[in-house]
């Protein structure tokens, strides 16, 4: 069963995959490196050689090739829940948990990133990430099983709601009663 993170820039994504892979001593896969490591390039020169719709179809690709068996924790890109057929992969292999902060939040944390892997940042600047923020909001609402709120809990807080509610979507699933 796959544990996959969905949300904007800068919801934590990484960093609470991280934290799980240690944790848990699960395999955890960063889809965004898969789709670098596969392309043999950033994901800023994706973007710019080949556009956005060549590197959602890399994505798909990338994670179209995961074991479906594999107990892991998946990081996804912010930009994911803009492929149906992605959606539908991670809601058929797993639960989805979509870690969400307000807009207030995330302009900070993404003014705070130095790693210059923010293609979309440089291209549509601070008014388009705001719209693309509001756009997708639905998009993962509609994707995720279950929203945690990042703004007022810490990663290790984050860490112990995500695996509660991997484990309770488990039993949910496997038809396991309270």
């Amino acid at each position: 069963m796959w544990t996959s993170f969905i949300g904007f820039m800068a919801s934590g994504k990484s960093t609470l995959t991280r934290r799980l892979q240690v944790t848990t001593n699960r395999p955890a896969v960063f889809l965004d490196e898969v789709v670098v490591r596969e392309a043999g390039c950033s994901i800023a020169g994706i973007f710019a050689s080949a556009g956005e719709d060549s590197f959602r179809s890399r994505e798909l690709a990338a994670l179209s090739g995961l074991d479906p068996e594999r107990n892991l924790i998946l990081d996804t890109g912010g930009g994911i829940v803009q492929t149906p057929a992605a959606v539908d992969l991670l809601r058929k292999r797993g639960v989805v948990i979509w870690l969400d902060a307000n807009w207030d939040v995330t302009r900070t944390r993404l003014k705070a990133d130095t790693s210059g892997e923010r293609p979309l940042l440089e291209r549509l600047g601070w008014a388009g990430i705001e719209d693309l923020f509001r756009h997708r909001r639905p998009l993962y609402a509609a994707a995720a099983d279950f929203r945690l709120r990042t703004e007022d809990l810490d990663v290790d807080q984050l860490a112990r709601v995500s695996m509660l509610r991997s484990l309770i979507w488990s039993r949910r699933r496997d038809g396991e009663v309270r």
